[in-house]
């Protein structure tokens, strides 16, 4: 409601109502697409939505059959007994959602779990982003780069993170050597397109 009473404000000229509605409609439930949605017109200069970790493995053939009910089920089963990779899916599918704070539950878990594994660790970084403090998601995601230099999802979700603040230049830098650690992997095709959309512009 609040994120459409602020529409309405904007159409009568009332920004600062506005961005006033958009604020309390983030602080009154951070974790629905609502929110989601208020956040990206409250900053306008990013991309909409948030960033998306991007898990290098698929979903289980098994759950992928499943209908979208049935898989986030099957998605929320796994997180409680499939070990951080099992949270890692869960939460990937709860920010498609709209849900990043139930989100970003799921990937601190995951690190807590899985301290030496470079994926967990990217995605709780990447849990942490938002618009009102970018810097915090980069302060956590930055480290990781001399940590895993090998890490194609830390210089993929580096790259992915630049792009949605308009850092594209330096995006570029980070997708290309995101390619070059696996041009067929998920996360190099991945970074192949988002590159392509790069130079087209």
């Amino acid at each position: 409601m609040l994120l459409h009473l602020g529409l309405a404000e904007v159409a009568s000229g009332q920004t600062q109502a506005a961005r006033a509605a958009w604020r309390q409609a983030i602080a009154r439930d951070p974790n629905v697409q609502a929110a989601v949605f208020a956040e990206s017109l409250l900053y306008p200069g990013f991309a909409p939505g948030r960033p998306p970790f991007v898990p290098s493995f698929a979903v289980p053939a098994s759950i992928g059959r499943l209908s979208s009910p049935q898989q986030l089920a099957a998605l929320e089963r796994g997180s409680r007994d499939g070990g951080f990779r099992g949270k890692l899916l869960y939460g990937s599918a709860l920010q498609r959602l709209g849900r990043p704070v139930s989100a970003e539950s799921q990937f601190a878990a995951a690190a807590r779990l899985a301290p030496n594994d470079a994926e967990a660790q990217v995605a709780a970084a990447v849990g942490v982003f938002s618009k009102a403090k970018p810097a915090l998601a980069f302060s956590r995601l930055g480290p990781l780069a001399p940590r895993f230099p090998r890490s194609q999802s830390v210089r993929f979700h580096l790259g992915e993170l630049l792009l949605w603040i308009g850092q594209l230049n330096k995006a570029g830098q980070e997708l290309r050597l995101a390619y070059g650690e696996g041009k067929t992997t998920l996360l190099g095709r991945t970074s192949r397109q988002f590159l392509a959309e790069l130079q087209a512009k």
